[in-house]
């Protein structure tokens, strides 16, 4: 049983670091799809080790601990909310112009003048 639960806190750290990371480098497209398909698989992993521990032969200690970094994962997620709906933005406003952009540009298509 303690491998597992040394195995849920590694896997637990893991999300922590990837997220950080994160959410310290500027969104970029290429890494973002990357990012969510790693972080869900690792999420996945971590639950399935939870299902396999006894948690009745975990200390109280070690369930406070696993409680502090599962409370702080969820504080890390809330700022990864903040930085993804700041990205969608950016890139709704981007889209917004090049579509204003493109519209005004039609009056100067010359192919249409005979």
């Amino acid at each position: 049983m303690e491998k597992l639960s040394l195995l849920f806190s590694e896997f637990i750290l893991k999300a922590v670091v990837m997220t950080e990371n994160f959410i310290a480098i500027p969104v970029e497209e290429e890494k973002l799809e990357s990012f969510t398909s790693n972080r869900e698989r690792l999420f996945q992993v971590i639950d399935g080790i939870s299902k396999q521990i006894d948690w009745s032969q975990i200390s109280e200690n070690q369930k406070d601990e696993f409680s502090r970094q599962i409370d702080y994962i969820k504080k890390l997620d809330e700022k990864l909310l903040v930085k993804l709906q700041e990205h969608r933005l950016e890139v709704k406003k981007d889209l917004e112009q090049t579509h204003r952009q493109g519209e005004s540009l039609k009056g100067y298509n010359l192919n249409d003048v005979k």
